[in-house]
Order: structure tokens, then sequence, then C-alpha cells
């Protein structure tokens, strides 16, 4: 039976109306996660920045897994390149919940109340949390990062200081 990734790698920004440059960053940073060693990609599963990023990651050789809200309670439509598909049922601020608790780490791009959320749950979680890119708002206890170069450290460092741990 085939490995998948140990270190669950959280990617969480803007879903409906996602502009253009949020959609730009977030498959850049699902790329990033990809790449590296031990990580695997999860998102809400539906458009915009999820979608991103999983297309990134997908692009990058990566595992995705979508965790979707139940389909009473979709924005957009699934991405269907996920390599999992876990519908849990849930409202969206249900899976967002579950979404933060699982996540070894979180990076939030530009996003909304969904995302704040997301944050918020795993801060509360004790999770890593970065966030890349312009946030109208900033949470204690999130690391804002000035660039996807120093995310690509930042998440190196976690991935292999997850690997050493075993």
């Amino acid at each position: 039976m085939e490995k998948w990734p140990d270190t669950l790698v959280a990617v969480v920004g803007k879903g409906r109306n996602c502009p253009p440059e949020t959609y730009r960053l977030a498959h850049e940073v699902g790329g990033l996660v990809a790449r590296q060693p031990g990580c695997l990609l999860v998102t809400g599963g539906l458009g915009g920045a999820m979608e991103a990023a999983a297309r990134g990651a997908k692009e990058n050789g990566g595992r995705v897994l979508s965790l979707l809200p139940g389909s009473a309670n979709r924005t957009t439509a699934p991405y269907a390149g996920a390599d999992l598909v876990l519908d849990t049922g849930l409202t969206a601020n249900g899976r967002n919940i579950v979404l933060a608790n699982v996540a070894s780490a979180m990076i939030a791009v530009p996003g909304s109340h969904g995302s704040l959320q997301e944050m918020i749950v795993a801060l509360d979680a004790e999770r890593t949390v970065w966030a890349v890119g312009d946030h109208a708002t900033r949470l204690p206890g999130v690391e804002y990062l000035s660039s996807t170069a120093e995310l690509a450290d930042r998440l190196g460092a976690f991935a292999k200081a997850a690997e050493s741990r075993g």
C-alpha cells in the first residue's frame, strides 16, 4: 500500500469572487506545499483560492485532500482534481473547524470571514499559521510573511522538523 504524506498543510483564502491576484498566489502556495517532502495539501475543496492551491499542488506532483461542506452548503462547485474528497456533510462553518483542526499547519492567502474563522480555530488548536499577501485584518499569533520565498523557508523548516519527529 502506498504511504501518503503525514504532514497536512491547509491553504485557506477567498472562495467566491476570488480576485485573480489571490488565485495566482494560492496557486503558487499550493505548488510550494507539493514540493515539500512529507506534506499533503488540504483545502476546503471548493473554488477560488482552494481550487488554485489544489491545482498548484497537482501541477507540482503533490497530493490533495479536499474537505467539502455538505452539498446544500457549497458556495462554488467542488474542485474535481483532488486525490481524496471527503464530503463532511457539515455547514461551511463546521467544515472550517474540521479543516483547521486536522491541519498540522495553515497558510492563509487573502480571504474573508471563513478564512479568518479557519485561522482563529487553527491558532486555538495551537497550529502554526502563516499568512502571505495583503490581509485587511491581522490576527495575533499569525506570522505575516512578506513573500512566498519567506514562506518556502518557513514551510521547509516546518516539514523537516515534522519529519524528524517521526
